[in-house]
Order: structure tokens, then sequence, then C-alpha cells
């Protein structure tokens, strides 16, 4: 009966993971998620197993703002619908972790799983670039960069192509780490299989955090990883060839997409990147300077005390009817001012020690994806955020933890 009883809740963890990986917002209003209609589902989850008393304690700093918010004057209809949502997902989060951390869960099964989906899925999406009427559905297809011809990039059930990509990155480190670490064999099709549609969403900021946090993943590990001499000099020499080879090709090779791109990047003529890094901070302090750098202006006031000064800023020919920060830190900087910043990242480094994440290389190359990735890009009320946290800061695949213990030297 309890081996039974254990494989129902994997069942039940195992569906409500791939539900939320593929469908969390397909199809539902703009703000609406599954992982928020669910949450009568989590607060009872909560109630039986007595931990009730974590999620009070996580929303006290919420308490604490909204007094000081409120007392400076905020609207308070588009504040408690923001408030509500931050706490629905500290309900989801302290629920996710119970099960992150369950030894009864195989996380293992299901990330293979999810990658087996996610690329049949992608099989299924390529005949729809042919079907004008489907193809938006699965496809993003906004302009990528000034001057370059629209492309169709692969987003699958979310809003956007690098929402996408960040929704995949942790499943493909998890498989990274195991060619890695283990070096299993007949590895390609894994590799292929979670890589082909991280390079299909072309989504280049999520790939170069990806891609920096590999490096240093890499190099810190790399007495584990190589274990011969030649392969440590072999990465060695690829680090110092890739700008060789990237010069090479942009001057043989300059009209091809992703080069046109990063000319853009680097003549400032990208609006995306702008927007998602210093732009997004340059906003952010302008809009706290309404009301308090210390406090900010309080969740669900962009819209109204920061809308004007986004629209003055970048001018738009055609006014959109949202006005965002696409980046979390910036947006963290808005609702909560720099004292919530700094919380936030002070929370995050504290963690990183206490849990000692470094110990771990699946869970360290995670943390720096997600570290790095919320200076460019994310926001606040971001589910796949919250889950890689979760990730990065639990005792979890252990197997990375024991194949490095012995090899990497951790004294200062």
């Amino acid at each position: 009966m309890e081996a039974s009883s254990q494989y129902v809740k994997h069942q039940w963890v195992a569906l409500f993971a791939t539900l939320i990986f593929f469908f969390n917002s397909f199809l539902l209003p703009e703000g609406l998620t599954i992982v928020l209609l669910f949450t009568p589902v989590w607060a009872y989850f909560l109630y039986l197993q007595k931990r009730w008393a974590i999620v009070i304690c996580l929303l006290i700093p919420l308490i604490f703002y909204a007094i000081v918010h409120i007392t400076e004057g905020v609207s308070l209809r588009y504040y408690l619908v923001s408030v509500t949502m931050l706490s629905c997902l500290i309900i989801f989060t302290v629920c996710c972790y119970y099960f992150v951390n369950s030894i009864k869960v195989d996380w293992d099964l299901i990330f293979r799983n999810i990658a087996i989906l996610n690329f049949l899925f992608v099989l299924l999406s390529l005949p729809l670039l042919f079907i004008p009427l489907l193809k938006p559905f699965v496809w993003y297809l906004k302009p990528i960069s000034d001057n370059i011809a629209e492309i169709p990039r692969l987003k699958l059930f979310v809003e956007e192509a690098s929402h996408y990509s960040y929704w995949l990155a942790p499943i493909a480190i998890y498989f990274y780490c195991k060619v890695l670490f283990f070096k299993p064999p007949k590895s390609f099709f894994t590799l292929f299989i979670v890589t082909l549609p991280l390079l299909f969403s072309f989504a280049l900021g999520a790939l170069t955090v990806l891609l920096i946090s590999s490096l240093l993943t890499i190099a810190i590990y790399s007495q584990r990883i190589f274990r011969l001499k030649q392969g440590k000099y072999f990465f060695i020499a690829t680090i110092f060839a890739l700008p060789v080879i990237l010069i090479v090709c942009y001057n043989y090779f300059p009209n091809n997409i992703l080069f046109h791109r990063i000319h853009n990047i680097f003549n400032g003529d990208d609006t995306s990147v702008r927007g998602r890094t210093y732009e997004a901070f340059i906003l952010a302090n302008k809009i706290v300077s309404q009301k308090s750098y210390w406090w900010g202006i309080g969740p669900g006031q962009l819209k109204l005390s920061g809308r004007n000064i986004v629209l003055q800023y970048y001018q738009y020919v055609n006014v959109p009817q949202t006005v965002r920060i696409p980046n979390a830190c910036a947006e963290t900087i808005v609702y909560f001012g720099y004292a919530g910043f700094a919380i936030r990242l002070l929370v995050q480094l504290f963690l990183f020690f206490r849990t000692k994440v470094f110990s771990n290389p699946y869970r360290f190359w995670l943390f720096l994806f997600v570290f790095i990735y919320q200076f460019a890009g994310s926001y606040i009320t971001n589910v796949a955020e919250y889950i890689i946290y979760i990730f990065v800061f639990s005792p979890v695949f252990p197997e990375f933890k024991k194949a490095t213990n012995q090899l990497i030297n951790l004294k200062p």
C-alpha cells in the first residue's frame, strides 16, 4: 500500500510539473496562470502538512511594505491585486519546496519526460510555420531587432521566446551536467533534444547567460570534468579561440542574422537588449524618484505612476497598452525601492552560502544562470525563477555533490 501511495503521489507531482512547464499561461488572460488558479490546492496541502507558519513568516515583509506604501498613498485596487498575486506565489513556492525535496519524487524521470515531450512539441511546431493562422500559437513573430527581417522564434505555449528558453534552461543544464560529470554513453541524442529547442528560440539573452554560466562552471569544476590534462588544455584553447572565430566569421559572413544583431547590440541599436539591461535601471530610478528611493512606489503602481515616464523615455509611435520593466532587479527597485533590491541580493547570497550551493555543480550552475539573468530580464512574478531558486537552495541531486566532494578544493 505504501509503495502504491508513493507512486500515486509521484504521478500527481509529475502531472502538475508537466502542466506548469508547458501550459502555465497558455490561452489564459494576461497575468493569470495555472499556478495562481491552483492556489487553493497549494494552500490546502500546506494546511494538511501544517506548514502555514512558514508562509506567514514569508508574508511579513509584504505586510511591512504594505503599511509603508499605503501610508504614502497608492491605488488600492491595483495594489491589492498585485500583492495577492505575490502572496499566491509565496504559497506555491513553499508547496513546491516540499515536493522538490521529497524523496518520493523522481525528478530525474520528470526532467527526462519533459525533455522528450518538449522535443515532440517542437517537431509538431515545425509544420505550423507554413500555416499562417496557427503559426502565432507556438512561434514568436515580433521583430527581433532594428533592421532585421522578422523571423519566427520558438516559444511553444508561453508569451515570448525568451520566456520559453528560460523555462527550458534548468532542464538543459541538468542534462549538460550529466554529460560533463558522468559522461554517459550515447548522450548525443539527449544533448540534441534539449539544445535544438533553445537554438530555435533564438533568445540571445538567455543563450548568452547560459554560455557564460557554463564557462564559469566548467572552469571552476575543471578538476572533476577533465580527468586528463589534454581535456583541460582543450577547454582553455577553446576559450581563447572563441573570440578569434567570432571575429573571423564576422568579417567574412557579416550579413547573417546573428552577427547583424550582435552588431546592433554593440552599437546600441538593439532596443530589446537596451530595454532589458541598463535602460531598465534608468527608468526604475526615474520612477522611484517620484515617491521613495528606499521603498519604491508599491506593487501594481507602475501602470499609474510610471507609465508616462516610460512613454516619454521611449517616445513610442504606437503607444502600448501595457507598460513593463522587463528586468527582475529593476522591477524590484520600482516596487520595493533600493531597500527591497538590497534585501533581494542579500537573501540570495545568504542562502547561497547557507545551503552550500558551491558543493553541487548542478545547483551552482543553476545559481549562476538565474543570478546573472535577473540583471538582464525576467520579472518579479516569474514562476520559473521561483522554481529555479527552489532547486538551487535545496539539497537535490546529491550524485553531483558526491562526484565532486573529493576532487574540488573548497578551502579559502
